[in-house]
């Protein structure tokens, strides 16, 4: 699960617990200027369809890291579907932070209001 927090016109992601182990990456840190857009859920169903893992971990039903989807590099920190929250990016090294919350509603509406 990530904990998400707004700071110094940063989003701040970091991966909580012994996932951030898995992982590989524990905190990014993303310009909220960077942030297009950011969504609740996630069309998949046990897993994620046609991605292949760069760094990282496909283990159990648990994505984290770093993965290669439809030709476009997304970081993973996500178990279940239910807990997502889906950010597209611009001009950074991923093109999409796919991660699980606690309060995935929440998450995004702190997310837009920074925006």
């Amino acid at each position: 699960m990530s904990r998400v927090r707004i700071e110094d016109g940063q989003l701040v992601i970091t991966v909580q617990g012994a996932r951030k182990f898995f992982a590989v990456k524990s905190e990014l840190s993303i310009p909220l200027t960077n942030v297009q857009d950011v969504t609740t859920g996630l069309a998949w169903k046990d897993t994620p369809v046609g991605i292949e893992k760069r760094v990282g971990t496909d283990w159990f039903g648990y994505f984290g890291g770093s993965f290669v989807q439809e030709g476009k590099r997304v970081f993973y920190d996500i178990k279940k579907k239910e807990e997502a929250v889906v950010i597209t990016l611009k001009d950074e090294d991923f093109e999409s932070l796919i991660i699980g919350v606690d309060d995935p509603d929440a998450t995004v509406e702190l997310i837009k209001q920074s925006l």
